[in-house]
């Protein structure tokens, strides 16, 4: 195994660990591991015995000094394993961490919170966890009370808390203590908007004063805010290693694979409950690709049981990770869907979109009632749209350079 490179202050190298699925089987395990690691010589290499599995198999990345990392992977890739092994919590049973100054963690909702004890309490009993002591914090208690936003419900204790002010108490704590390396996972989810934002704003600073940051999170908008770097995991293993954006990008362009095989699978089926499907969505230019600036027409192929009056139909095109809707169309106009399957259209005179992937979701919804009688792109797999340029230019790079999605028609007056 090689040396850790002493640049980074968090260097992992052909980590593992695997689980046992029943209790008692690993309780045996553990007692023969405890009594193979009290035995003098090497121990034998790892392996998988009857009823275990990888949670995490040969993973290695390094984390350097102001970089921001975010580990992005499906509920059961293995996640928060990785980051209680970072944190210490549990033993590898394979491969090595290196870990330079002190960690602060923010892993498990709770962890380390006493619930008789007061908010104001908790904040000396989880920094004496983290190694500080209460002559430390005397002096940060102001400002850690402060950016709770508790008020007086930090004399509280804690078991009256909900989930999104034990959220606020624990963040406050770990953030404030200045740890070399935070880890902090999916606790931001249970805290409300001017939280989040917050947390955003304090992360942006402590990156900017030289922190390390590990953040494992399900929202695309936080990873882009805040994570420079992304590694994905599948199933336990390193399947991805480059920046956030790419990152995502290859994860959510797994997850629509995975989606398209699903809807290839299973057929819609028409009853009196869902009279209306839309089988598929086209995008369609001049060309054999779509280029910003060129005219496009899309084509809805749908499905009725029935005939449906006082209908309308309508597009919307998302950024890749689906998270926000750039623009989109409605039908002006009620029309009548007759029995079968038939075809709807709609020509844009002007693709206002940049070089980039997109995403497109559409719907058919009843004007009566105002609910939607089909649905594609978000039960299902969205359609996938890819614009292009006609060459590269310094427009072009200034476009990727701003993250810009769309262009405006103007008109430039001297």
């Amino acid at each position: 195994m090689s040396a850790p490179n002493p640049t980074a202050v968090v260097t992992v190298q052909h980590l593992s660990k695997k689980f046992c699925r029943q209790l008692r089987t690993s309780l045996w395990y553990g007692l023969r591991d405890i009594a193979a690691e009290a035995w003098p010589g090497p121990r034998p290499p790892a392996r998988l015995r009857r009823d275990e599995f990888w949670s995490l198999q040969d993973v290695s990345f390094e984390l350097r000094r102001g970089e921001s990392l975010a580990i992005i992977g499906a509920n059961g890739a293995g996640k928060s394993t990785l980051l209680k092994l970072l944190n210490g919590l549990i033993k590898p049973d394979a491969g090595s961490i290196c870990l330079r100054g002190r960690v602060g963690a923010l892993i498990e909702l709770g962890a380390g919170l006493d619930p008789v004890l007061t908010g104001r309490e908790n904040i000396f009993l989880r920094a004496a966890l983290l190694g500080v002591g209460r002559a430390q914090v005397l002096p940060l208690l102001p400002a850690i009370i402060d950016f709770t936003g508790l008020g007086e419900a930090i004399e509280m204790p804690v078991q009256f808390y909900s989930s999104g002010m034990v959220s606020r108490l624990a963040y406050a704590v770990a953030a404030h203590l200045h740890p070399d390396v935070l880890l902090v996972d999916e606790v931001l989810a249970v805290g409300d908007i001017d939280f989040q934002r917050k947390c955003i704003q304090h992360m942006t600073r402590y990156l900017a004063g030289g922190g390390s940051l590990i953040l494992v999170s399900h929202q695309p908008h936080h990873i882009q805010a805040v994570c420079q770097r992304g590694i994905v995991l599948e199933k336990g293993r390193l399947a991805f290693d480059g920046s956030a954006i790419e990152a995502l990008d290859y994860y959510f362009s797994r997850q629509l694979a995975m989606g398209d095989d699903a809807r290839l699978r299973a057929a819609p089926v028409l009853s009196a409950a869902q009279p209306v499907a839309i089988e598929e969505l086209t995008l369609t230019g001049p060309g054999p690709v779509l280029q910003t600036g060129a005219a496009v027409t899309v084509t809805l192929t749908y499905q009725a049981l029935l005939p449906q009056e006082n209908v309308v139909w309508g597009f919307f095109i998302y950024t890749p990770d689906g998270s926000v809707c750039i623009a989109g169309a409605y039908q002006p106009h009620p029309l009548h869907l007759a029995a079968g399957r038939h075809q709807l259209a709609c020509r844009l005179p002007r693709l206002p979109l940049t070089a980039g992937d997109y995403l497109v979701k559409s719907v058919v919804t009843d004007i009566d009632t105002l609910q939607p009688l089909a649905m594609r792109g978000w039960e299902d797999a969205p359609t996938r749209l890819r614009v292009e340029t006609p060459a590269a230019s310094l427009e072009t790079n200034a476009h990727r350079m701003l993250q810009q999605l769309t262009t405006l028609e103007a008109e430039w007056k001297q």
